[in-house]
């Protein structure tokens, strides 16, 4: 890059800089004169030259939003990046097969890694890249009666030591907000079900949107602000199963508030017709909502045909990613909330989701 060097003093340079920022995209910095597209992020908000586009700054997208969608959009306006079975990253093969899956699907043991791993990236590294709602699988382990995250096979490590991954990353970014949906659960009782939700509960403590109080004062998870959120330093939704299952934690939110539309499909040309359709069926729309984009192998009897032409599921399902990243990039009239998507990392999909927040586009 080409920079001018100056032995004059900054204020007469930096006013004009900023005369004429727009024309020639320069600033001035420590005696040199540098491009804007050089300048931090930080240093564009302090000094006013160029602008902090979220979805180049993932792992603070939360943060470089506009005050009018921070201070003015719902929850369930928002535009959320987030993963599918967002656990499978980590599963274990030499755990045996769980009994999250039905008994009609005759998989050989060495294939369900290859089958069931949605994702590649872990947690840390799906919060870095702008995830901000994950889907959440738990089962009891039979043997050891820990809970796991589960998708046809355990995960290594136990749910509580997943949660301090993700608390890690909110320590570090005090701006950013996540969703954690607990959605289907295995081998659990009720006494399990309070079990889960105390580790939950001490996983992230202060950062939890306290449930009794929202709701006395008339916020919901759905019509919340990310600047309410923020000013309440509520920064964990989590969403748990049916209303009676943690009912006495306050921190815990039912899922009455969300729903998840479901394409039920093995063929990506029919995903985003099945989704619009999921969508206009919804009994509520004032919720936050769901749309994966996702294709489902074991959908129909075909399954062990599609086995044998792909060799595993990230080769079967990405296509399905470009698709959906050309309709959310169409501008489509869809009120879109969170999208998720398996191997999120793909085909630019995180920053089509959070670019989609910029209405003006």
């Amino acid at each position: 890059m080409m920079a001018f060097e100056t032995k004059q003093g900054a204020d007469g340079f930096r006013k004009f800089s900023y005369k004429f920022k727009e024309l020639v995209g320069v600033t001035y910095r420590d005696g040199t004169w540098v491009s804007t597209n050089e300048v931090s992020c930080n240093e564009k908000m302090s000094i006013k030259v160029g602008k902090c586009l979220p979805e180049e700054h993932p792992e603070k997208w939360m943060e470089y939003l506009s005050p009018d969608v921070t201070e003015q959009t719902q929850m369930k306006d928002l535009v959320i990046p987030g993963s599918h079975d967002s656990a499978s990253f980590d599963l274990d093969p030499g755990s045996g097969r769980a009994n999250d899956v039905t008994s009609y699907i005759e998989l050989a043991e060495e294939k369900f890694e290859r089958w069931f791993k949605t994702q590649n990236l872990d947690f840390t590294e799906q919060l870095k890249i702008g995830v901000r709602y994950f889907d959440l699988r738990t089962i009891k382990h039979p043997v050891t009666g820990n809970f796991h995250f589960v998708h046809g096979l355990f995960s290594h490590k136990t749910v509580e030591k997943y949660l301090k991954d993700i608390r890690r990353f909110l320590d570090k970014n005090k701006k950013e907000v996540v969703l954690l949906d607990f959605n289907h659960f295995y081998n659990m009782r009720k006494y399990n079900h309070r079990s889960l939700c105390t580790i939950i509960e001490k996983s992230f403590n202060e950062m939890m949107l306290n449930r009794k109080k929202s709701l006395y004062n008339n916020m919901t998870v759905s019509k919340i602000t990310l600047s309410k959120l923020l000013e309440l330093n509520a920064r964990v939704i989590v969403l748990y199963g049916s209303a009676n299952k943690c009912k006495d934690h306050e921190h815990i939110w039912s899922r009455d508030e969300v729903d998840i539309l479901w394409p039920f499909t093995a063929n990506k040309y029919s995903v985003v017709d099945n989704l619009i359709h999921e969508y206009k069926n919804l009994s509520r729309k004032d919720i936050i909502v769901v749309w994966p984009g996702i294709l489902t192998p074991f959908e129909d009897d075909y399954y062990l045909e599609r086995m044998k032409s792909f060799s595993n599921l990230h080769e079967f399902v990405t296509p399905i990613l470009e698709i959906m990243v050309k309709w959310i990039k169409s501008r489509p009239n869809i009120p879109f909330n969170i999208i998720s998507a398996d191997f999120v990392e793909e085909h630019d999909f995180i920053k089509t989701v959070i670019r989609a927040n910029n209405k003006s586009l």
